[in-house]
């Protein structure tokens, strides 16, 4: 071997150490956000988040319950991106990801169907992400 290949050798493992540590500084840092709860005490009344301009409300025509279809609205001046997403405490509920779209007046609307916990739980958080906020609002279902 001549002599430049095995310098460039020697180096190698802590470059390949300074790389592993750069994708997991990165990757510790994506996907993390500061969620605020939100409390909510009727989903199908509406709720708010924030003041003045920058206020999200949100809610149901209908109450939310497992295998019957809602429609999902949300208001929020400016935004770009709107999705939901469903949860329980502790639960894998699996995929579940809606991408609400905006109508002419700028309400964002999505038809949503929960899915049946097959332990009876009814505890959900609906986890919205509006742009870079990031809401999670617990609520109960009837069944």
């Amino acid at each position: 071997m001549n002599a430049p290949f095995r310098s460039a050798l020697r180096w190698l493992p802590l470059l390949l150490l300074l790389l592993i540590g750069v994708v997991l500084w990165f990757a510790r840092g994506m996907g993390q956000h500061d969620t605020v709860r939100v409390a909510c005490a009727d989903l199908t009344a509406g709720c708010a988040y924030g003041s003045g301009a920058d206020v999200i409300e949100f809610g149901s025509d209908e109450r939310p319950n497992p295998m019957q279809s809602f429609n999902l609205w949300l208001r929020a001046p400016g935004a770009r991106s709107v999705e939901a997403s469903f949860t329980m405490e502790g639960m894998d509920m699996g995929f579940n990801l809606y991408r609400l779209r905006a109508d002419e007046q700028g309400v964002f609307h999505a038809n949503i169907t929960l899915p049946v916990c097959v332990t009876g739980r009814r505890d959900w958080i609906m986890n919205l992400r509006v742009d870079d906020t990031h809401l999670a609002v617990p609520f109960v279902t009837d069944m």
